[in-house]
């Protein structure tokens, strides 16, 4: 009888003392954290996990255009890509931030610690099978449309296998205690949708097809020590779901993100790949001088595509605009009052415009062929007309001839012009600017 108190106090003090190799838990309040991660500025609350339906818009374009004639995209044609953001867009409503502790393990279990990541291996629409002619790719609900996603901390493809990558301590908080698993940890995501030949699995091929299917792509799961503890490299990611959803972190979605258009189309065939300036001097850029050089586009259209920049889902317009696709260009436009109310562009600037070395006071115009001012994107959001940056094809370029495969040939001349912007004083230095041409039902 004297052993039982020496054998209660012995079992109180384990229970109080950390156990080396403890199951890893979900962090969901304050009060798992030590004070010690509390003071370096860790948080802490609920949050709901990857459940279908719950994750964020994407920055993918929401319209994507699918040819259905002659004049169709090839095969490994990219039709949007975006970087998937873990924090911000691998859950919605969850308030992610860079700080916040989603897992927390014994600091005996840091060897242990994995990211796994897959594509939806049960869903035959999104990502259960790949498809034969885009490496990384897997079938969507679009006829025509493939989705590939890369892990951007591995460079690797998401596959219907687990692939796993381990966590190192650079990611996240010890305490000398405990490892605490901040949303950071987790990789971004580079997502492709990409024209594909196959037709195996697809859930529509209607000339409009919005992706309203609640259910996600591709899974990121954390694993440790008593957590998806089934979930194994090289497992199916359609059968290997331990804890699912609650305790996943993120995934990603095209559930409300983009709307895929077909119809008689337009491609661009040919275009000016690169535009070099005569060298012209400040003093003469703010006097009023220009330098320009012409550039021109050929397209190849489908008999019936329709020219016009307004939206209809049974017979859709093709439009065609000038993409501002570098980010700093655009911030820097919009800063300088050079964005419109509908959100086109009027001057392009440097890609890097504001850094040493480059030109400052100065952008280029593009005029038309009857110079006629081109506003150009700043994003490839559909509608807005010409204020916005959307141009029918017919308005902006001449037909010129049929062409072998029954498609007929259309080419647009343009003027480029680099000028002192309005208000500004031209400064001396370098002026690199990049354009992207798109073709689009609108």
């Amino acid at each position: 009888m004297t052993l039982k108190p020496v054998y209660f106090a012995g079992l109180l003090a384990l229970m109080l003392a950390p156990v080396a190799g403890a199951n890893c838990i979900k962090v969901t309040a304050t009060t798992q954290l030590s004070t010690s991660a509390i003071n370096a500025g860790y948080v802490a609350s609920s949050w709901t996990g990857a459940c279908d339906g719950c994750t964020a818009q994407l920055g993918l374009s929401p319209m994507i255009s699918i040819g259905s004639g002659v004049a169709s995209l090839p095969s490994g044609t990219v039709l949007s890509a975006a970087t998937g953001n873990f924090i911000t867009q691998a859950v919605k409503d969850s308030d992610y931030s860079a700080n916040r502790v989603l897992f927390r393990c014994a600091k005996a279990d840091e060897d242990s610690l994995y990211e796994m990541y897959a594509t939806a291996g049960s869903n035959p629409y999104a990502g259960q099978y790949p498809v034969e002619d885009i490496e990384g790719g897997y079938y969507t609900y679009a006829k025509n449309v493939a989705l590939r996603i890369t892990n951007l901390k591995t460079g690797l493809y998401y596959t219907n296998r687990w692939q796993s990558r381990k966590l190192s301590s650079s990611e996240w908080y010890d305490d000398g205690t405990y490892i605490f698993i901040p949303a950071s940890a987790f990789s971004d995501a580079f997502l492709e949708l990409i024209k594909t030949d196959q037709t195996s699995y697809f859930s529509s091929g209607a000339s409009t097809v919005v992706y309203k299917n609640p259910t996600s792509n591709g899974y990121l799961v954390f694993k440790g020590p008593g957590m998806a503890t089934a979930i194994s490299e090289g497992g199916d990611s359609g059968s290997q779901k331990d804890g699912y959803y609650t305790y996943w972190p993120g995934a990603w979605s095209l559930y409300n993100s983009i709307t895929v258009t077909r119809g008689a189309m337009c491609i661009l065939k040919d275009y000016t790949d690169r535009v070099v300036f005569p060298k012209i001097g400040t003093g003469e850029l703010n006097s009023g001088g220009v330098s320009q050089q012409p550039f021109s586009i050929t397209l190849d259209c489908d008999k019936d595509a329709v020219s016009g920049v307004t939206s209809s889902s049974s017979n859709p317009n093709v439009a065609v605009g000038f993409l501002v696709n570098q980010q700093i260009a655009v911030e820097a436009a919009e800063t300088l009052g050079l964005k419109n109310s509908s959100g086109g562009i009027t001057w392009l600037l440097d890609n890097n415009y504001g850094a040493e070395g480059v030109a400052s006071g100065v952008g280029i115009r593009v005029y038309d062929s009857s110079m006629k001012l081109i506003n150009l994107l700043s994003s490839r959001v559909t509608g807005g007309g010409e204020s916005a940056g959307w141009y029918a094809y017919k308005d902006i370029t001449e037909y010129v001839g049929d062409n072998e495969d029954t498609t007929l040939k259309y080419t647009g001349d343009f003027i480029s012009a680099l000028e002192a912007l309005p208000g500004n004083e031209a400064t001396a230095g370098t002026v690199d600017a990049q354009l992207q041409v798109v073709v689009s039902f609108q």
